[in-house]
């Protein structure tokens, strides 16, 4: 073993390397809800998981709280177990990847890095990203609001959402992120026993996190980031009694402190506020939710399905739809009606999905979690009184930051899906594994704490393995996903620019098919891989045959994605226009009403139903779905929607005229 020393040093020290960097591309690249981008950093874990085998050996430094590895264990299996087993595999497998990576960074943290110079190099890492956020964020608010990350896949930014967004596409998930990050960041500018210009740089990242969140214009983001900077100030003040308690002095410093933070609060608060209102105009700031209690009214509809399990893993998507007509009050954006992918409730959608043992199991967690760091604060906090006040070393104040954003991350997941953003699944449960094993002493051990701890390696191999084996599975299976992925976003580029020549309609054609070779299961290339059929279709014009074959073609994709994902409502529309334009009504008419089933609510939907009631001749039915889709849009929509009512009124006058007047019926009997 101990010629092997030096190559298993070399290889955790690669391994840590690894990590770091996989942090900071997955805090650049994984800040979308898509798994493309994901697949930037992700991977890297997953090889240092993997890397962690090779030095299984060594015993854990510090003290791992079983019950957190009990606990973090049995919620992820359940998560993996109901995303395997939901009708959609294509979207529950987005939920079930980010679970795995998610075990994966609470056990790199807890179980693998967690000596002082890993904790204190991770947090680096994370300061370096609120500064490019920041960085990101003034870009996109004072020269390019389209600047992002992901511009070579051919994401675009809706600007419209966030003007102020920095690796984010949305300011909520960016406040997310800061939360997680920034109070640690804190906890070591006022109790870290680190070097006096380690803290006061510190204190500066975490003044540009406050700017960064202030600019963000996020509402729930500032309240979560109140919430945190309350407990955090709480925290301090209590540790500032113990030590009064026990020296009897300090009373002047503490009362300045305690100015100094009040007023930067109160500065920060008309700071924040004013952003707010000039995003939503004077007075007007708390005026409207953006459609959130009717997502939350509809997550709770869908829950009463399935009370103990669920529906499945992701299924809010189709179930929120399922529940709509063009009565009910849509979600809004700027005037716009929009579908509800998620259900801004991070808390509700886990009822809603994996049911009330998924929401119990994730309390649980949260529950065993905060606990353990509460009492390793307390109790570090006593012995800290012995050396004159605060902590023994850097780990109070680094489980005291884990504690006060992890509280402001969950309050802020009431309101927003943050959850199901790829780097802050895996932050939140990196920032779990620190409350759950609080570490090494550090630089400043006692000579008393010197051989104390126990190793614990029952625990270390228990929670290697734990990361190993979701790692492997990942690495073996997903890869055809990311190449899936790839030429996914590469033939969606086409589409984005608006495909519209005979030679676009090729390339978008040669691209989804090769996604579609790579993954069968990503439904999205089937559907656009069938739009590209049959925009080749409408570009070849005269050529009756030739269209007709591409048409067919387009027909078997969108079966393919039928077949994947049948409660998709668009599906099942594109399969109705197509059938449609072959002037096959009867087998449109059927995939009319499953389209009508699932997406009673679409604009779209009724729009082109209607047009399909014109093609058949039923010019008043066509009219009453033709009315509610108008009411819904604005612009040039409605303008053409409001034609084609006027053309069916005028076609439904025409035949009442042409039709022969009905003779009155005659009773039996009487007189002529």
């Amino acid at each position: 073993m101990s010629s092997l020393a030096p190559v298993i040093r070399a290889l955790e020290t690669l391994s840590f390397g690894l990590c770091l960097l996989g942090w900071l591309l997955l805090g650049i690249f994984g800040t979308w809800k898509e798994l493309a981008p994901f697949w930037l950093g992700a991977p890297l874990l997953w090889c240092t998981a993997l890397c962690g085998v090779f030095t299984i050996h060594r015993g854990l430094t510090g003290r791992l709280s079983r019950g957190c590895l009990i606990s973090i264990l049995v919620f992820a299996a359940y998560i993996l177990w109901r995303a395997m087993t939901s009708s959609v595999a294509f979207l529950a497998r987005q939920d079930a990847v980010f679970a795995a990576t998610a075990l994966i960074g609470w056990v790199l943290t807890a179980a693998r890095f967690e000596r002082a110079k890993h904790r204190l190099a991770l947090i680096f890492v994370w300061c370096l990203l609120i500064l490019g956020n920041l960085g990101m964020g003034l870009w996109q608010k004072y020269s390019n609001p389209e600047a992002n990350a992901l511009s070579f896949m051919g994401f675009t930014r809706d600007f419209g959402d966030a003007v102020f967004g920095g690796f984010f596409p949305n300011s909520n998930h960016l406040c997310g992120f800061l939360e997680l990050t920034s109070f640690m960041v804190l906890g070591l500018a006022v109790f870290g026993k680190v070097h006096s210009f380690v803290r006061v740089l510190c204190g500066l990242i975490f003044a540009a996190a406050v700017v960064t969140a202030a600019m963000s214009t996020s509402r729930a983001g500032l309240l979560s980031m109140a919430v945190g900077t309350a407990v955090f100030i709480a925290a301090a003040f209590v540790i500032h009694l113990m030590k009064r308690s026990r020296t009897g002095g300090g009373r002047q410093f503490a009362v300045v402190a305690f100015a100094c933070i009040v007023a930067g609060c109160l500065g920060f608060g008309v700071f924040a506020w004013s952003q707010l209102e000039a995003k939503f105009g004077e007075g007007k700031v708390l005026n409207s939710l953006s459609g959130r209690p009717e997502m939350w009214e509809r997550a709770y509809e869908q829950w009463q399905l399935g009370p103990i399990t669920g529906t499945g893993a992701r299924s809010f998507e189709y179930y929120e739809r399922s529940f709509r007509n063009m009565e009910t009050k849509w979600v809004t954006w700027s005037e716009t009606d929009v579908d509800a992918i998620f259900a801004h409730n991070d808390w509700l959608q886990l009822l809603a999905d994996y049911g009330l043992i998924g929401l119990l199991l994730a309390v649980l967690v949260l529950g065993v979690h905060c606990w353990k760091a509460f009492s390793f604060i307390i109790a570090d906090a006593a012995d800290g009184m012995r050396g004159g006040g605060g902590f023994t070393d850097h780990r109070g104040a680094i489980v005291l930051g884990a504690l006060c954003g992890m509280l402001a991350f969950a309050v802020h997941c009431v309101a927003d899906f943050n959850m199901h953003i790829g780097v802050l699944a895996v932050l939140a449960a990196t920032v779990l594994g620190i409350m759950a094993n609080p570490g090494e002493s550090g630089f400043y051990r006692r000579a008393e704490d010197s051989g104390s701890a126990a190793p614990h390696r029952p625990s270390r191999v228990t929670a290697t393995l734990a990361a190993a084996v979701p790692a492997a599975v990942m690495a073996w299976s997903v890869l055809p996903w990311a190449f899936g992925d790839y030429y996914y976003y590469k033939g969606l580029a086409i589409f984005s620019r608006g495909a519209d020549s005979l030679d676009d309609s090729f390339s978008a054609s040669a691209s989804m098919q090769a996604a579609v070779d790579a993954d069968p299961q990503n439904y999205n290339a089937w559907i656009h891989l069938g739009l590209a059929h049959k925009l080749t279709a409408e570009m070849l014009g005269g050529e009756e045959k030739t269209r007709l074959t591409f048409l067919n073609k387009a027909i078997d994709c969108f079966n393919a994605a039928y077949r994947l994902y049948p409660q998709n409502a668009d599906i099942s529309m594109y399969l109705g226009r197509t059938f449609d334009g072959l002037r096959k009504f009867d087998e449109a008419e059927k995939w009319w009403q499953i389209a009508l089933q699932w997406g009673d609510g679409s604009r779209l939907i009724h729009h082109y139903y209607g047009d399909h009631l014109m093609a058949v001749g039923n010019y008043r039915l066509a009219v009453d779905h033709y009315i509610p889709a108008m009411h819904r849009q604005t612009g040039w929509k409605r303008t053409l929607l409001e034609k084609k009512i006027n053309h069916a009124v005028g076609l439904i006058e025409k035949k009442r005229k042409e039709s022969p007047p009905v003779p009155p019926a005659v009773t039996p009997g009487a007189p002529k």
